[in-house]
This record gives structure tokens, C-alpha cells and sequence, in this order.
């Protein structure tokens, strides 16, 4: 049956090369990472993490806005002091109060500079939140993979059971008439009982798996299946390579925030050249003649601020900055090979899985054909019990090897869609309203007034 369902999947994927990801979801692992998309704690986390990114923007744009401010003064002044003896008792009250405009002109392209700063950093964060979508979705698929092994498993385990027990019955009819001896007897219990243990061990971990998967998706699957990935015999390694470098978002995460910081050193760099300010100030003074006394002053000048020294802070942050993009780029450089290494890893086991399945399923073909044989030549008393258990075990190896494969199938195809960087809600076409990264974006960007929400 399954070499039937194996010869079919590859008859239509000759036909269907372009079919995706999303078929081979099944219903029960799609309305899981569906509900993931929208409920994940790490998830939602990342993304307003995102949100507070966006925030940089309209902090950078700030520095091209006009600065408002007003002001209140009053204190006692002592005008006793020779030459200014104003007042009869040489104490008197003066008020400031007013209001003073500013307007940043020219900073030497600092500011301009921040705002590469700021997308780029923004950019990043969108990155490492499709990563950390995908990393949630990989170990969900990993989890449901191991879910529906040990069900496959645990219904082969069954099975061989059922077949242990009918030997060991059949086995004791024989040493009723004396046709075996008390050994096979003591054979067969002891398969049986191991058999039962292996049985009990599996629905124990099938339980503690049930646990774990209702904790991350919130509820258990209605029939977990391993469904047949499509094949990547189109894809050549190095496309794949080719595809990963561009498309996945941790390696586009580093890239950015590089970016970033070579925008940061420019703003720095630029700090140290001159830069020029216009200020306007209106104001009232009262007290500044007498007490009683009042003057309105408008004011307004050009502001030009020239570094000649900085105790060293500049040049600090300076060398800082450049320390810290190296890292960078030896961080993009170890990311990459590890991506490289780990494409070629899951793509070699998922080229390995699919001659493992071909090869286990004629395995278990001539494994019922060889323990028929056994079984016949047993009953004409040319078999011991311990040959056919034999046999029977060697069945239940390869059936099981068989499950594993497609689990190693399985899981190898979706690790090389994480690795290029497709293994996320719009590719896996989840029934999900897509977040939409750039909404708080556009949302703040333009945002320029004081006003607390």
C-alpha cells in the first residue's frame, strides 16, 4: 500500500513540479501553525518589540523639527553692589518668562545620516521577526513529526504484539503434543513481554508528546499524518546556497543592522563638523530696572557651534562603532557558513530519506514473503520458534525504519525551507490575516506633535 502511495506522489510530482509547500501541510499541522501565527507568545512578543523599532523614525526626523519651549524665572537680586544701586533697599524681585524657538539648519549630515540609522535597524527587526516566526514554526513541525511517528509506530507496535500473542499460543499448542520444547516456549513469552514493554514504552511517550504539543499549540491534533514533501530533484545545492544568502531572514537581519552601523559612524564623524542653528525668543522681564518695572524682548539669531575639542568622546564612540561592526561581519560570516553547512546537511538527509523509503519498502515486501516461508516451513517442523520470532522482528524493523524515513523526509524538507528563508506563513499559504510590519510604521513615521497616547 504505502510503495502504492509513494509511486503515485511521484507519478504527480512529474507532472506538478510546481506544486507548494502548503499541500503537504494536511489539515491537522496548517490549523496548528495557523493558530501559531496568531497566538504564539514569542511571536506576538517579536512583534511589538517591531513595533517599538518603528519608533527610531520619527526620533530621527525629529532633529529637522522646530524645538518649542517655554520658560519661568523669578528670584531675589542683590543690587547693592557698587554702580548698581537701583532699588531703595537694595533687594529686589525679577520675572523672566517666555517662549524660544529653535530650528536645526545644518548639523553636517548627521541627522540625515540617523535616519539611514534608524530604517536600517527597522529593517533588521522585520527580519528577525519572520526568523523567529520561522524558527516557531520548525520546532511545531518538529514536534507534530514526532507525534505522528509514535502514533505510526504505536499502531505497528500493536500489531506485532497481536502477531507475538498468537505465536506464543500457537507455541504452547505445540509443547501440549510435544512437536517443540519448554526453550521455544520460554522464547516466545520472553518476545511477548518485550514486545508488550516496548508497546507500553512508546504510548508513554506518545502521552508526554500529547502534553508538550497541547502546551505550544493549545490543543491536540484530530489525526497527525506524515504527508510526502515534494521533491527538490530541481533544485541544484548551489541555487539553494544561491537562495539562502538572499532570502534568509537571519542572514538579511545581519546585513541590515551592518548597514546600520556604518550609518552610525558617518552621523558620528559628521557630529564633528560645524553645524548651525537659528534661535528666536520672545520674552517678558519685570524687576530688571525696579520692581515694578516691565520690558517685552524679541530676540533672534544664527547659532554656529564649531567642535575644536571633545575629551575624547567623539573619537570614542568612533572607534567603539567600528569595533562593533566587525563583529558584525564576522557574525554574517559564521551565520553563513553554519547556513551553508546546515542547507547541505538537511538537504543530503532529505535525499538520503527518499532512497531509505524506496529501499525499506521492497525490504518489507521480501521480509512478508521470507516470514510466510518460515511460517510454512515451521509448521512441516524445518523452522524452530526462534527463527519465525526472528523473522517477525525483522519485519517490525523495517516497517519501523520505513516511519523514521518519512519522519527524517519530513522534517529535512522543512528545515531547507527555513534555511532559504520560505518557511512561513505566506509561503505555507496558512488561512491567517498576514501581519502587516509596515502599519505601525506608516502609523508613526510622520508623527511630529507631543502628544501622549
Amino acid at each position: 500500500m504505502r510503495k502504492l502511495f509513494l509511486s503515485i506522489f511521484l507519478f504527480f510530482f512529474c507532472v506538478c513540479r510546481n506544486l507548494t509547500a502548503e499541500t503537504f501541510l494536511g489539515e491537522d499541522l496548517s490549523n496548528s501553525l495557523s493558530n501559531l501565527y496568531s497566538f504564539n507568545p514569542k511571536i506576538k512578543y517579536e512583534r511589538e518589540i517591531l513595533k517599538s523599532k518603528d519608533e527610531l523614525l520619527p526620533r530621527a526626523f525629529s532633529e529637522f523639527r522646530p524645538e518649542i519651549k517655554g520658560y519661568y524665572q523669578k528670584g531675589k537680586i542683590d543690587t547693592n553692589s557698587e554702580g548698581f544701586n537701583i532699588s531703595s533697599d537694595g533687594i529686589r524681585t525679577e520675572t523672566n518668562k517666555g517662549v524660544v524657538v529653535s530650528q536645526n539648519v545644518f548639523d553636517g549630515g548627521s541627522s540625515l545620516s540617523q535616519i539611514k540609522v534608524a530604517k536600517n535597524e527597522i529593517l533588521s527587526q522585520r527580519r528577525l521577526l519572520k526568523n523567529i516566526e520561522q524558527e516557531v514554526f520548525l520546532d511545531a513541525i518538529k514536534l507534530y513529526a514526532d507525534l505522528a511517528t509514535e502514533i505510526s509506530n504505536i499502531k505497528v507496535k500493536k500489531k506485532n504484539v497481536e502477531v507475538l500473542k498468537r505465536q506464543l499460543e500457537l507455541t504452547k499448542e505445540q509443547f501440549e503434543i510435544g512437536e517443540v520444547t519448554l526453550t521455544d516456549v520460554s522464547i516466545s513469552e520472553a518476545r511477548f513481554s518485550l514486545a508488550e514493554s516496548e508497546l507500553m514504552e512508546t504510548s508513554n511517550i506518545i502521552n508526554s508528546i500529547n502534553a508538550k504539543y497541547l502546551s505550544v499549540f493549545g490543543e491536540k491534533p484530530n489525526k497527525p499524518e506524515i504527508k510526502i514533501p515534494i521533491d527538490f530533484d530541481d533544485f541544484e545545492i548551489e541555487n539553494l546556497k544561491l537562495i539562502s544568502k538572499t532570502n534568509n531572514p537571519k542572514i538579511e537581519a545581519i546585513v541590515y543592522l551592518i548597514k546600520s552601523i556604518e550609518n552610525e559612524i558617518s552621523s558620528l564623524k559628521r557630529k564633528r563638523l560645524p553645524s548651525l542653528k537659528l534661535e528666536a525668543e520672545a520674552k517678558i522681564n519685570q524687576g530688571y530696572f525696579r520692581t515694578d518695572s516691565e520690558r517685552e524682548v524679541l530676540s533672534a539669531f544664527a547659532k554656529v557651534d564649531i567642535p575644536l575639542y571633545q575629551s575624547g568622546l567623539a573619537s570614542s564612540k568612533i572607534r567603539e562603532a567600528k569595533k562593533k561592526l566587525f563583529a558584525q561581519k564576522e557574525l554574517l560570516r559564521m551565520e553563513h557558513e553554519n547556513l551553508v553547512a546546515n542547507l547541505i546537511s538537511s538537504n543530503s538527509s532529505y535525499n538520503y530519506s527518499l532512497s531509505r523509503i524506496k529501499a525499506y519498502e521492497k525490504q518489507i515486501q521480501s521480509n512478508k514473503i521470507y516470514l510466510d516461508g518460515l511460517k510454512q516451513e515451521f509448521q512441516l517442523g524445518e523452522r524452530t520458534t526462534l527463527d519465525v520470532l526472528d523473522g517477525e522482528q525483522e519485519l517490525l524493523q523495517s516497517e519501523l525504519d520505513l516511519i523514521k524515513a518519512y519522519k527524517d523526509l519530513f522534517i529535512s524538507y522543512y528545515e531547507i525551507l527555513f534555511y532559504i528563508g520560505k518557511l512561513n506563513a505566506k509561503d505555507l499559504k496558512l488561512n491567517v490575516n498576514l501581519f502587516d510590519e509596515r502599519e505601525n510604521y506608516e502609523k508613526v513615521k510622520g508623527k511630529w506633535l507631543d502628544i501622549i497616547e
